[in-house]
C-alpha cells in the first residue's frame, strides 16, 4: 500500500520546487477569486511559460526548439506523475 506524500515542510524542497508550490498556490487563489475555468488557467500558464522560454532562448543566444522540447518532456512527466497520484482524503 502506498503511503501518502509527506506533508509540506517535512522535506526540504529545492528552490525551484518552492517556486512551483508558490505559483500553484497563487494560481489557485486567483482562479477561485475570479471564477476562472480550467481552460483559462491552463491558457494563462501556457502563455507565461511560452514567453519565458522565448526570453531565455533570445537572451541566451540559444535555439528555441531544443528549449521547447525540454519543456514538453518535463510537462509530460509532471502531468503523468500527477495523473497517477492516488487521492488522499483531507480528513
Amino acid at each position: 500500500m502506498k503511503k501518502p506524500p509527506p506533508k509540506p515542510g517535512t522535506v526540504e524542497p529545492q528552490p525551484a520546487a518552492l517556486l512551483a508550490y508558490a505559483v500553484n498556490g497563487l494560481v489557485n487563489e486567483y482562479a477561485a477569486e475570479f471564477r476562472l475555468t480550467q481552460g483559462s488557467v491552463l491558457g494563462a500558464l501556457t502563455l507565461v511559460l511560452a514567453r519565458a522560454a522565448g526570453v531565455i532562448a533570445r537572451e541566451g543566444d540559444k535555439r528555441l526548439e531544443p528549449l521547447l522540447d525540454f519543456i514538453v518532456l518535463h510537462l509530460r512527466r509532471a502531468a503523468s506523475d500527477e495523473f497517477t497520484q492516488r487521492s488522499y482524503p483531507l480528513h
